[in-house]
């Protein structure tokens, strides 16, 4: 199988020493996704079946209440999940958001961390169908281990352009 994009830069980040890996695989995926970059979110783990990921909370992307702005809790949710599903699709395929659904439930507080799982199942539906679409729940955490956004992104594929 032709591996993605994501694939290949991700395997080929792991073969550097383990002090450096990190720093690469944030500058890498800050470099591809500029806005990424900007609101500061940190990769923690990027394999296969799990992605983990951080995002302060710093001036930048603080609301009024000095909180992560909404859209930056949607952002950390929406990136892992299309990039975990990015990283198991062969090279011809396309991901993209369907949907986002965002449900605030409690007020944050300090930094959030994000995390998004795929079963083996559903890596197989990727990287096996020509076409898909499957939901993906994001686990968001405060600093004080409370879930205080809901997120559900609905991520598709589709052939590239040739």
């Amino acid at each position: 199988m032709n591996r993605s994009q994501v694939y290949n830069i991700l395997s080929s980040i792991e073969k550097y020493p383990s002090f450096v890996q990190n720093w690469a695989k944030n500058f890498a995926i800050g470099k591809a996704v500029p806005f990424v970059r900007t609101a500061g979110l940190r990769f923690e783990k990027t394999d296969d079946k799990e992605w983990v990921a951080t995002i302060a909370n710093r001036p930048k992307v603080r609301n009024h209440l000095r909180q992560l702005h909404a859209c930056a809790m949607v952002l950390l949710a929406e990136t892992i999940a299309i990039l975990i599903v990015a990283k198991s699709l062969p090279a011809d395929k396309l991901p993209l958001v369907k949907n986002i659904n965002a449900d605030f439930v409690k007020r944050s507080s300090g930094a959030l961390r994000g995390k998004v799982s795929l079963t083996q199942k559903q890596i197989d539906y990727i990287q096996n169908s020509d076409k898909g679409e499957i939901p993906i729940e994001v686990e968001i955490t405060d600093e004080a281990d409370i879930n205080p956004v809901l997120i559900t992104v609905t991520a598709v594929w589709i052939p590239k352009r040739k």
